[in-house]
């Protein structure tokens, strides 16, 4: 049984989350506590419920399990309390005032009369008011509702979040159906089984059930970038979890009923056995019936001599001579409303678009042209190469925010006429839907450019593979220029993807490979490359190293430590910051990890710590908290402390997050400990991520193996099938039960 305590809370010696150690004045002694506690400050009573524990290093204290706040009773504690930062809108002087009028009954008074009774006193108006009672009361019943809740493992600081939902039935909803944490994205199946266990959910619960099918649907969902899942391979695995350490066995009949009640309820889409997540099932039914839009409307015709003369004086202006296929991709751009562009490196995509815009231009001189791609450092490069300064990414060319729809949509689509998306294979099957449709099929053509032997969208989707084998028009660029076949780079890279080995001539200086077994020695042989470049004169922003993994000796983690240690160590003249086990320093290279409009940076951007300093507010005033300023895409980004979780050490990063990216100089780590990723793809689009030099570090062992790995994952994708159907009714009528498509959901909101 617990034993109860008294006190006050004098101090607070280390707080996160809502861990707390601290020390409380318990009758004229002061003590050392620790346990779960939130919103409480010093000087302020408590009661905590616990057990005395002697710590061999820290001596006797006392670990609580709950806590308890009296409501205060004193004109001085309840002056304090008003006065606290938990009560907005009242500092001491309104707090003595409110304490004058209505006595030490004054707390009670506010939270059984609300706001009504603070109106009539005098300085406090009826803003002012609403703003101290909500408080209180918000307090207090907060306050409940996490003593009611922590019992059965419940961190105060999930309940708070909960409680920012739910309101004052927090406790109920929870109490009835745990699972209902999972919905707000707030924790997993499996922490909220181990809260249903403790508050006696029944195994066979349909709450339960159903939960642990959301779950399972999404993780095959986003950890294999599948847009539906085989009705039975998700009821097998949700089966699995559900009698996994249960002493009541769940049936596939039971998980069955579970699945056929989602579906009644439209959380999520079951048709012909393949079972959708709602959003996953609009976005593949919207993208083909917009896609076939496109390729059924016929574009005003253009006569073929006009466009090869165009393309002859383009030819003479600029001085080049564009390969047959080239010119095939000029024309074939003004006989279709919508057009792919494929190829490997070197084989002038780049030139092509720029000879596309040119002659397009010569025919429509007063259009609009836009060009977009899936990434800001993809689309900043494709401004760079075409001369055209508003490449933009694909989120900010059609106005979107996550949760909210886009500016530009069916109802109000885009005014342009020729849209060209770079790095198409990076298009996930919800953003690429999003972008068709924002397009008008009648007013807009688009060109759609990529390289389908790079590794696949990062969420669900193989949206470029699917047009590309449902037969809409396309180029395949194969001829590698000669300028291109000189480069290592190049013929190595073509050579991984035809499943041949690599060829590497030291002495041209553009691919290296380093012999190295264990992993100890791939990582030391990393960091000697890198003191090499460095000498050479190439800055840290130039070198790229890439891991296939996050984890162990040669993964991101630990070699994004060992570089900064010896790039950028630490030094009295250099302030730093401890965000989890990340340490920040000023001169850090960085990677943003999420979309962010409102500050103009995008997933893949890299930039550089600047300083840390003190955050200014809105209007440029200094304030106390600390921060972050990076140099990205050569301007100033601010970041809080809580901003951090939106920035990494960009010294190294994964194969994945390089995709539309490239350096000078990439690095890459090559082991057998490496097994499980290593694919011909993936090292393809490695490589390819270098402009000027490659080193591979590494067994030539496992290069051989990722060379051979032609193991694409399937992906379980209808769109091919959708458009090659020509898109029929049923699935239309379907389609009308789901609304707001515009909430897509990540992979790291699981």
């Amino acid at each position: 049984m617990d034993i109860e305590i008294h006190g006050i809370l004098k101090k607070v010696i280390f707080q996160k989350d809502d861990f707390l150690i601290g020390t409380l004045d318990y009758e004229g002694n002061t003590i050392t506590i620790k346990g779960s506690m939130l919103g409480i400050e010093p000087e302020q009573e408590v009661i905590v419920y616990g057990d005395w524990v002697d710590d061999p290093k820290y001596g006797r204290q006392f670990v609580f399990h709950r806590w308890d706040r009296p409501i205060p009773k004193t004109k001085d504690q309840i002056t304090a309390f008003l006065s606290s930062p938990l009560v907005n809108g009242c500092g001491k002087k309104r707090a003595e005032m409110i304490v004058e009028a209505l006595g030490e009954n004054a707390l009670e008074l506010i939270m059984s009369e609300g706001a009504a009774i603070l109106s009539n006193i005098r300085g406090i108006g009826p803003k002012n008011a609403a703003k101290i009672a909500e408080s209180i009361q918000r307090t207090f019943e907060l306050q409940r509702i996490m003593i009611e809740l922590q019992h059965y493992g419940i961190s105060a600081n999930l309940v708070i979040r909960a409680y920012q939902t739910f309101g004052s039935n927090t406790s109920e909803i929870i109490r009835k159906n745990p699972y209902e944490l999972t919905k707000l994205n707030l924790i997993g199946f499996l922490m909220a089984d181990e809260i249903a266990k403790k508050i006696g959910i029944m195994p066979n619960s349909l709450f339960r059930i159903q939960a642990a099918l959301l779950y399972k649907l999404k993780e095959l969902c986003f950890e294999h970038g599948h847009c539906f899942v085989h009705e039975n391979q998700l009821i097998a695995d949700t089966v699995s979890i559900l009698n996994h350490n249960t002493d009541i066995e769940v049936t596939f009949e039971e998980v069955q009923i579970g699945l056929f009640s989602l579906d009644e309820r439209r959380d999520v889409v079951i048709e012909d056995e393949k079972v959708y997540l709602p959003f996953f099932y609009q976005a593949e039914v919207n993208l083909a019936r917009r896609v076939l839009q496109m390729l059924h409307l016929t574009p005003t015709p253009v006569w073929t001599g006009l466009i090869d003369l165009y393309i002859r004086n383009y030819e003479i202006r600029s001085n080049i001579c564009l390969a047959k296929m080239q010119k095939e991709a000029i024309r074939k751009l003004f006989e279709h409303n919508i057009l792919i562009i494929t190829g490997g490196p070197g084989v002038g995509k780049t030139a092509t678009i720029k000879s596309m815009i040119e002659v397009y231009r010569q025919l429509y001189p007063s259009s609009r042209i836009e060009l977009a791609a899936p990434t800001g450092r993809a689309s900043r490069k494709l401004a760079e190469v075409t001369h055209m300064d508003h490449a933009q990414t694909v989120h900010r060319l059609i106005g979107y925010r996550i949760g909210d729809k886009p500016e530009y949509n069916e109802e109000n689509p885009l005014d342009v006429d020729l849209l060209i998306i770079d790095e198409a294979s990076m298009l996930d099957v919800q953003l690429a839907n999003l972008l068709f449709s924002a397009i008008s099929p009648r007013s807009t053509k688009i060109l759609l450019v990529g390289d389908p032997d790079q590794l696949p969208s990062v969420n669900p989707g193989n949206f470029l593979c699917d047009l590309l084998s449902a037969g809409v028009p396309q180029v395949k660029l194969s001829e590698v220029f000669r300028q291109a076949r000189e480069s290592q780079i190049v013929k190595n890279a073509h050579a991984i993807n035809k499943g041949l080995p690599i060829c590497v001539d030291h002495s041209k200086g553009d691919f290296f490979f380093l012999q190295r077994e264990k992993p100890e020695d791939i990582a030391e042989a990393i960091l000697y490359t890198i003191q090499h470049f460095l000498k050479m004169g190439y800055s840290p922003t130039d070198i790229l190293v890439l891991s296939p993994m996050k984890r162990g000796i040669i993964g991101t983690e630990e070699l994004n430590a060992a570089i900064q240690t010896m790039v950028n160590p630490p030094s009295l003249r250099k302030k730093e910051i401890i965000a989890g086990r990340t340490v920040f320093r000023e001169g850090d290279k960085v990677i943003h990890i999420k979309n962010n409009p409102s500050k103009d940076v995008f997933n893949g951007d890299i930039g550089v710590i600047d300083r840390i300093d003190f955050l200014c507010d809105a209007d440029g005033t200094p304030t106390d908290e600390l921060g972050i300023y990076c140099i990205i895409n050569g301007k100033e980004v601010p970041y809080s402390y809580e901003d951090l979780n939106d920035l990494k050490l960009g010294y190294c990063i994964t194969i994945h997050k390089s995709q539309g990216g490239q350096a000078p100089v990439v690095i890459i780590p090559m082991s057998t400990s490496h097994y499980t990723m290593l694919t011909r793809n993936l090292l393809y689009t490695g490589i390819t991520r270098a402009e000027k030099i490659v080193t591979i570090v590494g067994t030539m062992k496992a290069m051989n193996i990722a060379i051979q790995n032609n193991r694409i994952t399937n992906r379980n994708s209808y769109l091919r099938n959708r458009i090659m159907s020509m898109y029929y009714p049923a699935a239309a009528q379907k389609q009308e039960r789901y609304v707001n498509p515009w909430v897509p959901v990540a992979a790291n909101d699981l």
